[in-house]
């Protein structure tokens, strides 16, 4: 199935960028809060998860240049409800009749759309929950998002491509943004089971009084870097073989 490509992609890419992601995740929160939890971590790196794979799933499976050059497809709908339109023409779909309901959705008029509002369903979710974003952002961030989907493109991936190799669709960013809107009203049904952001809070409060060794650990990294940038940084400027001249000729100046 073409999804998976985007899925495995992502399995292969999210450690590395997880390793670097990693230590300025621990410096901002220690910092903030003065500890860290682990369902902190899993929400962050999971929804960093997300982002990635449906990144991979809007730009994936890339073609070749050459393939692009010669593309003759349409560029572009900036039509609302084009998508609507086609699948009352084009499925079995009849509203009075319920036996067509089931076929219906089998077919690519109704997957296609549909699939575009799943995408964006678990963004919802995380801008409400952990971030506690209310609806209205929420349908503001998701339309930014289908946006930044549909720009990349339409760019032909920020230029990479001589053309659009996938259509920029207005109904895209209807329903990447009516997908948000949907995870944000039912966030509070789905992580009734999971602690609140105020209890993730507090949690990372009581455990910040503990100075552990993970802590020190990301303390002495974090000095490390700094001293080691300033150093660097000063070396470059003053120079490594006038510095050592210098403390030359002052040994031998000392009695």
């Amino acid at each position: 199935m073409s999804f998976l490509i985007p899925i495995k992609s992502a399995i292969l890419i999210f450690p590395v960028l997880a390793i670097l992601l990693s230590l300025p995740f621990l410096i901002v929160q220690y910092h903030r809060y003065g500890g860290i939890i682990a369902w902190r971590s899993i929400v962050i790196f999971t929804f960093i998860f997300y982002l990635l794979c449906a990144y991979f799933l809007i730009i994936l499976p890339l073609p070749s240049i050459q393939e692009v050059r010669h593309l003759t497809t349409q560029r572009y709908n900036l039509i609302p409800f084009t998508a609507l339109r086609e699948f009352i023409s084009t499925t079995y779909f009849n509203l009075m009749r319920p036996q067509t309901w089931i076929p219906a959705v089998k077919q690519p008029g109704f997957i296609q759309p549909f699939f575009n509002i799943i995408l964006t369903i678990p963004f919802g979710v995380y801008l409400r929950y952990y971030f506690k974003q209310p609806i209205r952002k929420i349908v503001l961030y998701g339309f930014g998002l289908s946006l930044f989907f549909e720009l990349t493109q339409l760019s032909g991936l920020y230029g990479i491509y001589p053309r659009p190799y996938r259509l920029f669709d207005v109904d895209d960013l209807i329903l990447n943004t009516s997908g948000a809107f949907v995870g944000g009203l039912i966030t509070p049904f789905l992580v009734k089971a999971f602690p609140t952001r105020e209890q993730i809070d507090r949690r990372s409060y009581d455990q910040g009084r503990k100075v552990t060794v993970l802590r020190r650990l990301v303390a002495l990294i974090f000095d490390y870097l700094v001293v080691g940038t300033i150093v660097g940084i000063f070396l470059s400027l003053v120079g490594l073989d006038k510095l050592t001249e210098n403390a030359y000729f002052y040994t031998l100046s000392v009695p």
